[in-house]
């Protein structure tokens, strides 16, 4: 079988299909195109395909990342333009390369995604210090526990990497967030806005904030940080 990577952005009103949906309608384009996809073995098998990391609902995205394995090989722009026929406005798949097929699918390589938030103040004062927020000894987060769906307060400062906030030319205000995005572990970038408003008592509510999920990143074998589209460069 062979392996493909797809990147594609999330805009406008698509960013508020829900991550199964999008997985619904990759999977109907693959079907309509007659792609020869392959499938997994075992008593109920299933498309090998794949969205790297799940988006939140109501976020935008510029750069995600969709796998799917073939039984042949595929020219690279052909499979791309031909999943493109069925893409509603909003999403489009925009770069498309042949990869190394392993056991395992790049959701289990990311660690972070970069993350850029856009939202209004009130006044010049709200102007929040990334660096002062940063300097806690604990940043914390109010989420709902998955068992007992209480809401409980969870440290998240190792799951920064990187938070700045800088003023807009038309007077609002953007955040750039480099935040953890694993498998195992993941950061929301709504719940540290959150969390900076508190800090900075500023009446935002974070449905107002336009957020876009600009890259998701994984170490390379140099242990170097790129995004997901570099992670097979030699």
């Amino acid at each position: 079988m062979n392996r493909y990577v797809l990147r594609f952005y999330k805009k406008g009103n698509m960013r508020f299909i829900s991550h199964l949906d999008l997985a619904r309608l990759f999977k109907r384009a693959v079907r309509k195109g007659r792609i020869d996809v392959g499938f997994s073995n075992g008593y109920n098998p299933h498309e090998l395909v794949n969205i790297v990391q799940p988006l939140s609902l109501g976020y935008e995205s510029d750069s995600e990342y969709f796998e799917i394995d073939t039984m042949s090989v595929h020219d690279p722009v052909k499979l791309m333009d031909t999943l493109n026929e069925a893409m509603p406005e909003g999403l489009r798949f925009f770069d498309c390369r042949q990869i190394e097929r392993t056991s395992q699918y790049l959701s289990n390589k990311t660690a972070y995604a970069l993350y850029e938030a856009v939202f209004g103040l009130k006044n010049d004062s709200d102007m929040p210090d990334a660096e002062s927020f940063l300097s806690q000894e604990h940043i914390t987060i109010t989420k709902k526990d998955k068992k007992t769906k209480k809401d409980v307060e969870k440290d998240v400062k190792d799951f920064i990497k990187d938070l700045s906030v800088a003023r807009c030319e038309d007077g609002s205000a953007v955040a750039g967030m480099m935040l953890r995005c694993a498998s195992n572990e993941t950061l929301n970038p709504g719940k540290l806005l959150q969390s900076l408003f508190k800090y900075y008592n500023i009446d935002v509510p974070v449905e107002e904030c336009r957020i876009t999920r600009k890259d998701i990143f994984a170490f390379n074998d140099r242990e170097e940080l790129v995004p997901l589209c570099r992670y097979y460069d030699r």
